[in-house]
This record gives C-alpha cells, sequence and structure tokens, in this order.
C-alpha cells in the first residue's frame, strides 16, 4: 500500500508541474547567469542598455511571479488529491461508510477528548443474525448488496454526536460511536437501530429479504484503552448473539 501510495504521489508531481512551467525557470536561470559576467565582457554592459535590462528584469519578475502562484496552484491541487487518497482509504468501499482504520484513528482521539473532558462516551456493535447462512443461501453479490442497504439505514439513523462505521471490510458487523452518551443512552439508540432493521424490508433482484441484527453496548471507563474498550462490547455482542432467538441488545459495564 506504501508503495503503492509513493508512486503515486511521484507521478502526481510529475503530472502537476508542467514542461512549460519547468522551461520557463530554466530560461530566467540561464538569463541570471547571463548577466553576472557583463562587467568583465568588453561591449556586453553597452549591449544589455539600460532600458533594455529594465525591461528583462520586469519580465525577470514577472516570470518568477507565475512561477510562485503555479506553485501555489499546484500545491493547493496536490493537498486536495492527497486528503483524496486518504478519504479513500479510510473508506469501505462496498457500504461507503467509513472502515475499520478510519475507526480506531477516530476512537484514539475520542479516548484522548475523554481524558480531557471526562465526558460520556459509549460504543454500539450490530451483527447481522445468522447472515453466514443468508450467505450460502442466496449467494455473496445479494448478500453484499443486502450489507450496502443495511450499511446506508445505519449510517443515516444517527445523531450529530454518532458516527458509523463498518467494523471488518469482509465482515457484516457494523460499529456506532456514541460521543457525549452514556450506557443507557446509547442501549435505547442500539434497541431503536435494531428494531428498525428488523422492520425493514430490503429489496434486491426483485426479492424482498427481511433481517434481524444483534447488538452489543458499553461505555468507555477511565481505566480502559482501545483494546479493553473494543474488546467489550464483543463480549456484550457475544451474549446477545447467545440468547434465544439472537435479535436483541445486551449492555455490559
Amino acid at each position: 500500500m506504501g508503495k503503492q501510495k509513493g508512486n503515486f504521489l511521484g507521478k502526481f508531481k510529475e503530472d502537476a508541474i508542467s514542461n512549460g512551467v519547468y522551461d520557463l525557470f530554466k530560461w530566467v536561470l540561464s538569463f541570471l547567469i547571463l548577466l553576472i559576467p557583463t562587467n568583465w565582457i568588453p561591449g556586453l554592459k553597452d549591449l544589455l542598455s539600460t532600458k533594455y535590462l529594465l525591461s528583462v528584469y520586469w519580465l525577470i519578475i514577472a516570470s518568477l511571479m507565475f512561477i510562485i502562484v503555479t506553485a501555489l496552484i499546484v500545491g493547493l491541487v496536490f493537498k486536495r488529491k492527497l486528503v483524496k487518497v486518504q478519504m479513500d482509504n479510510y473508506t469501505d468501499e462496498l457500504t461507503g461508510l467509513k472502515n475499520h482504520k478510519a475507526l480506531k484513528d477516530f476512537l484514539d482521539q475520542k479516548i484522548e477528548e475523554y481524558k480531557r473532558k471526562d465526558e460520556s462516551l459509549s460504543i454500539i456493535i450490530l451483527d447481522i443474525d445468522d447472515f453466514k447462512a443468508f450467505n450460502t443461501k442466496f449467494g455473496f453479490s445479494t448478500a453484499d448488496q443486502i450489507l450496502k442497504k443495511v450499511g446506508e439505514m445505519l449510517g443515516n439513523d444517527k445523531r450529530a454526536t454518532d458516527e458509523t462505521f463498518r467494523y471488518f471490510n469482509r465482515g457484516d458487523e457494523f460499529l456506532v460511536v456514541a460521543s457525549d452518551t452514556n450506557l443507557s443512552q446509547a442501549t435505547q439508540a442500539a434497541e431503536r437501530k435494531r428494531k428498525l432493521v428488523e422492520k425493514a424490508v430490503f429489496s434486491v433482484d426483485d426479492s424482498n429479504h427481511q433481517l434481524t441484527v444483534s447488538c452489543g453496548v458499553t461505555a468507555y471507563k477511565k481505566e480502559d484503552d482501545l483494546k479493553s474498550f473494543t474488546d467489550r462490547v464483543i463480549e456484550a455482542l457475544n451474549v446477545a448473539k447467545k440468547a434465544e432467538g439472537k435479535n436483541c441488545t445486551k449492555p455490559i459495564v
């Protein structure tokens, strides 16, 4: 991945700085070198009259300004391209949600904020019930479309303080980071999402499908690190998955 990104950046730099700008820079540099020995070569100083030199100096200044402005524009375009590469690197291709790498960075940031501000922070994990059997019965293409639709639904069902992620790029789990939210509030939010999926009808290739999800919920504790925090919400999910009929929400302190 790092090598590919390096190749992309190198290619972009070559494309961004055109041959015309490079040639102009060489011309200005060559002329500056030519002006240095004017006092050393007889007749050259007279040839380059004051009026002529003044015009050339203004041309040089204009050329340098053009180079500077061009460099600024190239830098801005390059920055935007780099941001897009980073966004693509943080986005799950199938669902359009942020991916596991983005989740790790986001949670690291939220944990640091929690330590400074001492605000509530909870996470909700949702797992589609019996999705492996669904895959086997209906095929990967249908399963992928279902994942995309569930991802869109969960991504749209959020408060301003929520951020939804696909937990793994080949899995059927989704994780919601609920900022400024205690365990009780996060459990209510998880139940709302669970019922939303349960009531939904997902249409794929003229066929209708209904699904359920199991949810695990936990809140951040002062002694937590990223691993203990996410391990605990997985533990809560496992409790929900083992419940009769699944399709439930289980919080864990």
